[in-house]
């Protein structure tokens, strides 16, 4: 399908999947674990540590493998954030940060026959009115709060730099301070239409923004990176390209910025390129759900002044120099993979807490009504199945369709009363219909297996359905029991 302006959308980037490949399954937080030998020293297997909040219940444990038990935990330097303490005995980090600011910390553990590992982890701590990963989701703007992916995709679409002197523009609100030396986006470069000839030459540069109402790239350039040669890259470096500044511009949480993608090839209509997004194609403004627009936006210039790119959502992720990350990194829609909801068939989203307690007032589901005018049963679950609430979200709240042309909608269901996600804890979000009625949805896949940290999605569960009593992961790509998935839901998060 083409769309006007240089852009076309591929919903179910088959080529590219076939490209580089299936991702591998979302690694998991695990309790500590020991061997039974000795000659297996301790191995750290933890790699990042959650988002707290200031004034908030915090808990994240650290996993080890090997080693021989009991263990015993310490820090070599640094300095944990101030309220929170780790148990020497297990490794857990817990307690309530005082004040938000970011903290390093060198973590040792020492086995029964002295044997030791040593890793380093970043804990970030926002103040209690702004947004964390992990309780906010991607993006994370600083107008709201929410827990769970948080956003609605139908697919990919691209947009060329160079032709009809496209510029572009990935908007975005910073949600930390300090340096920024790497950037990480999305590229389909050998795809037909995406580029021609040898994809030319494209200047990237972090621009401030320009503080008018419509919060347009200012002329203030602090970094800038010329991409060049990137059909020759091998898969999957030529797909999610590694920007690396040589001159790290640095940042300021809560300020708005630009990553602008500028043709500079002598023949921009002749050599260019093309950056993807996020694409969804039934929509009320915001374009997504719990994400203010002016936080998260793809802008295209022509010459004429800069507009924002009705529906888009960038793909991209910011490597600080002091470990944190942040950014959109949710890298595909699989449209091509809808399960049905209706009668014995169901879908949910399986969770574990991570971080501290989260608690919650109302929960949100992108999804299809195909058929039928039922309400959408919504069932909130602990992990053994036993029932928390359960709500219905009426068939006319959610527009009706077909199976041939779905439209996804998103439908709210405020919850009888606030409740609290206990740090660690599994829950289920099902979703349910009658038989008479059938509604559909598909998961958004992570890229987690593609350089995308956790703090970039929603890294505490995954999306299973259904079928004949028996639950599993989405299947895609000819690859079953997918976890690098979730369903397009958020909670949003109360005081």
């Amino acid at each position: 399908m083409r769309i006007p302006g240089g852009v076309s959308l591929i919903s179910f980037v088959a080529v590219l999947i076939l490209q580089i490949g299936c991702a591998g399954a979302v690694a998991q937080q695990q309790p500590n674990t020991s061997s039974s030998t000795a000659a297996d020293p301790p191995k750290i297997t933890t790699t990042s540590l959650p988002t707290a909040r200031a004034g908030v219940s915090y808990s994240a444990p650290i996993a080890v493998s090997g080693g021989l038990a009991p263990f015993h935990w310490s820090t070599a330097s640094g300095n944990l954030p101030l309220g929170l303490a780790m148990d020497s005995r297990t490794g857990l980090i817990s307690g309530m940060a005082a004040a938000a600011g970011d903290s390093n910390v060198d973590v040792v553990v020492t086995d029964s026959v002295n044997s030791s590992a040593q890793a380093r982890f970043v804990i970030d701590v926002v103040a209690a009115g702004q947004s964390a990963p992990g309780v906010s989701g991607p993006s994370g703007s600083s107008l709201s709060q929410y827990y769970g992916s948080g956003i609605g995709t139908d697919g990919l679409a691209n947009t060329t730099v160079g032709p009809n002197g496209n510029m572009v523009s990935y908007r975005f609100r910073a949600k930390h301070s300090g340096p920024v030396q790497e950037a990480i986006i999305y590229l389909i470069p050998d795809h037909p239409g995406y580029s021609l000839g040898n994809a030319g030459e494209t200047l990237v540069t972090i621009n401030t923004d320009d503080g008018t109402p419509a919060h347009n790239p200012s002329s203030t350039v602090l970094a800038s990176y010329m991409m060049s040669g990137v059909l020759s890259l091998p898969s999957p470096a030529r797909y999610f390209y590694t920007l690396k500044f040589s001159t790290p511009p640095t940042l300021t949480a809560g300020q708005i910025y630009h990553m602008v993608f500028k043709n500079t090839d002598p023949s921009p209509g002749t050599n260019f390129l093309s950056v993807d997004a996020l694409y969804e194609l039934d929509f009320s403004a915001p374009v997504q759900d719990s994400i203010s627009s002016t936080d998260a936006a793809v802008l295209l210039s022509n010459g004429g002044g800069w507009k924002p790119r009705s529906g888009y959502t960038p793909i991209y992720q910011l490597d600080f120099a002091n470990g944190v990350t942040e950014g959109i990194g949710y890298i595909e829609g699989w449209i091509g993979a809808p399960m049905p909801i209706s009668g014995t068939n169901a879908v949910r989203e399986t969770f574990t807490v991570s971080g501290g307690d989260v608690h919650v007032s109302s929960v949100a589901v992108r999804v299809a009504r195909v058929n039928g005018n039922d309400a959408l049963t919504v069932r909130l679950e602990n992990a053994n199945g036993t029932l928390i609430e359960q709500g219905s979200i009426p068939a006319t709240a959610i527009p009706s369709s077909n199976s041939g042309s779905p439209a996804y909608f998103w439908a709210k269901l405020p919850l009888s009363a606030t409740y609290t996600f206990a740090a660690g804890a599994t829950y289920h979000l099902d979703l349910e219909a009658s038989s008479t009625s059938t509604y559909q949805t598909f998961p958004i896949r992570k890229g987690l297996a593609y350089g995308f940290q956790p703090t970039t999605f929603f890294s505490d569960g995954y999306a299973e359905f259904e079928q004949n009593g028996s639950w599993t992961g989405w299947t895609q790509w000819g690859v079953a029991n997918r976890t690098d998935g979730d369903l397009q839901f958020y909670f949003s998060v109360a005081p």
